[in-house]
């Protein structure tokens, strides 16, 4: 009887621990908010989240969120903000350097847009 427990604990153990990885391996939905303005705006955000991980990716510029599904196995989120913040847009993590910022084209500098905005009202 013995040998049957252990045979049992043993066989559990692999099935939890292989159900483990394979929920790794599924893909994760996540939808945060990223500044941006313009047509150019989406073309870059979306540009730079195309990388090995990222399944599916799609900027609302309506209401500035981006809608990801990715492999956390390959990528991280919190790598994906940073190569958000790299082509220069804000995230609802993290915000891009001033010196990212500066190398998007003026028209698309959403910090100075919302500022303006803010203004109006």
């Amino acid at each position: 009887m013995k040998s049957f427990k252990y045979i049992f604990a043993l066989t559990f153990a692999l099935v939890a621990s292989l159900s483990s990885i394979a929920q790794d391996n599924k893909p994760v939905s996540v939808e945060f908010t990223v500044g941006g303005v313009c047509e150019m705006c989406e073309k870059r955000i979306e540009k730079a989240v195309d990388v090995p991980g990222v399944i599916y990716a799609d900027y609302n510029l309506e209401n500035h969120k981006l809608s990801l599904v990715y492999k956390p196995k390959k990528i991280s989120e919190d790598q994906i903000h940073k190569l958000l913040n790299e082509a220069g847009h804000d995230t609802e993590k993290s915000k891009a350097s001033d010196e990212q910022y500066a190398k998007i084209h003026s028209c698309c500098q959403y910090r100075e847009h919302v500022h303006d905005h803010d203004h109006d009202h």
